[in-house]
């Protein structure tokens, strides 16, 4: 079937051509919520499209946006060598900010020394020196971002969510576990994270999370990275524990048609039970699927953006 998206071809095309990056606290689920103008009735009817200050990042709103409704929010995270424009053209997310009606943020990562964007958040992801990664992280820089946001627009706080991909996945991860308390639902397609579980002790809420990981891709391995980053399987079972999810009896959900250049329904789906305060965590395999997937079922890219906007924080 045809994917109803725009530019398709030459933003699948840059996307294959550019590579991408070669228990929470008792505060539970349900404990924090972001506090926006939208709170305080301070919402400008025509507020700005750039925020950021010196680091701007792009915003879109619904053509009808109004400051007496409360929009949900998706911030994406592009992989490395592309940007924040081109990402959310892949996910489709431009032309569902009208038809789902959210704000989406799309910031842009830093250059790396080979002169392709990148995001800073983990050792091995990307280019950055271990000993540098925590005074270079762009954990302060987004968590500001999705601060500022919250104060220009009128945003429903507990319905935040962040989407990466590659560099991106590695970013949304870490900003599951260090600033759990700014967002409720996650999407990482073809990222990881640390080995050391220890990385992951801020996290302070439980972050609802769907994992996709192609089995073939051979940039971000399915299978892990040893001493670098973690199988695709692992993250998922990492993050379902920080959740509280019952990780000892994962189920088998049902078969998924995301990708059109493959055939049938070829994304296989598991879920943890027993998760608490509401979080929900799912992985989400591509049988055969490489590291940049596409093109998408246009019904697997509403499935991604129905999937952040149906996990918020009560």
């Amino acid at each position: 079937m045809s994917i109803q998206l725009r530019n398709v071809v030459t933003v699948f095309a840059t996307l294959v051509m550019l590579g991408a990056c070669s228990d929470g606290s008792d505060n539970g689920f349900g404990g924090f919520q972001l506090q926006g103008c939208a709170d305080t009735g301070t919402c400008a009817s025509n507020p700005p499209l750039i925020i950021g200050g010196d680091r701007p990042a792009m915003v879109a709103l619904p053509s009808n946006y109004d400051v007496n409704t409360r929009y949900p929010m998706v911030m994406v995270l592009h992989g490395r060598g592309v940007n924040g424009n081109v990402q959310s053209f892949y996910f489709g997310l431009f032309d569902r900010v009208d038809s789902k009606q959210f704000v989406l943020v799309y910031p842009d990562g830093r250059f790396s020394a080979d002169g392709r964007r990148q995001w800073r958040a983990t050792p091995t992801c990307c280019d950055t020196p271990p000993e540098e990664v925590d005074e270079v992280s762009d954990v302060p820089y987004l968590s500001g971002l999705i601060e500022e946001a919250a104060a220009t627009y009128s945003i429903d706080t507990s319905r935040v969510g962040l989407i990466g991909h590659s560099s991106g996945g590695f970013m949304t991860l870490t900003m599951a576990c260090e600033a759990s308390h700014l967002f409720t639902s996650a999407i990482n397609l073809a990222g990881s994270t640390f080995v050391d579980f220890e990385r992951c002790e801020p996290a302070e809420y439980r972050v609802s999370l769907l994992n996709v990981h192609g089995d073939q891709d051979d940039t971000v391995f399915f299978e892990g990275l040893e001493g670098g980053y973690l199988s695709a399987p692992a993250v998922a079972e990492r993050y379902a524990m920080l959740a509280g999810c019952d990780i000892n009896n994962p189920v088998a959900g049902p078969d998924i048609d995301l990708v059109e250049s493959i055939a049938g329904a070829e994304t296989s789906s598991t879920y943890w039970p027993g998760c608490l305060d509401g979080a929900e965590v799912e992985f989400w395999r591509i049988n055969d699927g490489p590291h940049i997937p596409g093109p998408w079922v246009p019904e697997g890219l509403d499935a991604y953006v129905d999937w952040l906007l149906d996990r918020g924080r009560g």
